[in-house]
């Protein structure tokens, strides 16, 4: 018999740079896909399969920490037919950045861009995964006070990613600065999926170019990258309070069940499921609808 799946969420207005999450017996797979947060996961139980297109693929199991810097391409999957328990802290990037500075000199060059900067790492530490996992212990506990909540976790990521995380800048596309934030420019003042036929004629190079310079810069195809970018525009709309008839209407879905699917498989949860994770917005959702 297998046990409960489960999934729990924590997060806090008077502490917006965080949420976090813990899923018990976990089935979910998740799309190839990143975000604009620096992310921290723990495996707890279970074995599960790290794949970026920065990283050599990697399996990992209790006690593994994977820290995942911002706009990092990325999937950790369980094994097929398998089940795992895990931990994912999702943190502001300009905060990680500003906690960075603190620590080490001359780091205002890793201020996030919208782009890859930091190479992903997989750490195997026992120390290191038991802070992390008290840490989100003590962010999920009601009865811990805020302050303390708000030191404990300055604390414990310095330690953590002081000793054991090593910065690695990512070697930069030789078409970043001639293509790559025209091309970004371009998606973002866009409302409609763009066509590689666009791209290429907006930007001035071939398609297979376009794709290429995707491919190496985001580690994902023009198209899953512009998906991807709904997705986390979609996660700043429910966290606002948007329902998610708009949401899928503003942001060009066929209609809420299309959105609902392409959610799912980028962050594993619902739309409706990771609204819940923010009391204040669900409860301006519910009122307008």
């Amino acid at each position: 018999m297998y046990l409960k799946s489960t999934v729990e969420f924590w997060s806090d207005p008077r502490m917006p740079y965080v949420e976090t999450r813990r899923a018990c017996q976990s089935r979910v797979c998740y799309k190839s896909h990143s975000h604009p947060t620096f992310s921290i996961g723990a495996v707890d139980c279970g074995i599960s399969r790290f794949s970026s297109y920065f990283a050599q693929d990697e399996q990992i199991q209790t006690g593994s920490l994977v820290v995942i810097p911002a706009e990092i391409e990325h999937s950790c999957n369980p094994l097929e037919n398998e089940a795992w328990s895990y931990q994912m802290m999702h943190l502001d990037a300009y905060w990680v950045a500003q906690l960075f500075s603190e620590l080490v000199e001359d780091i205002e060059q890793l201020c996030p861009r919208h782009i890859p900067l930091l190479k992903p790492q997989i750490i195997h530490h026992p120390e290191a995964y038991q802070s992390f996992t008290q840490l989100n212990q003590v962010l999920f506990d009601p009865s811990t006070a805020i302050f303390l909540k708000q030191q404990r976790i300055v604390e414990v990521l310095s330690e953590i990613l002081l000793s054991h995380f090593e910065l690695n800048l990512l070697k930069q596309s030789e078409y970043f600065q001639k293509y790559l934030t025209r091309v970004i420019a371009y998606i973002e003042t866009s409302q409609h999926m763009l066509s590689l036929e666009q791209l290429s004629q907006t930007v001035g190079i071939s398609r297979y170019a376009i794709i290429r310079l995707f491919k190496n810069n985001f580690g994902l195809t023009p198209h899953a990258y512009q998906l991807n970018q709904k997705i986390n525009t979609a996660r700043s709309l429910l966290k606002s309070g948007e329902t998610i008839v708009q949401i899928a209407h503003a942001l060009g879905f066929n209609d809420q069940s299309h959105f609902h699917h392409v959610f799912k498989a980028h962050t594993g949860i619902t739309p409706k499921q990771f609204q819940a994770q923010f009391p204040s917005s669900s409860l301006r959702n519910f009122l307008q609808d």
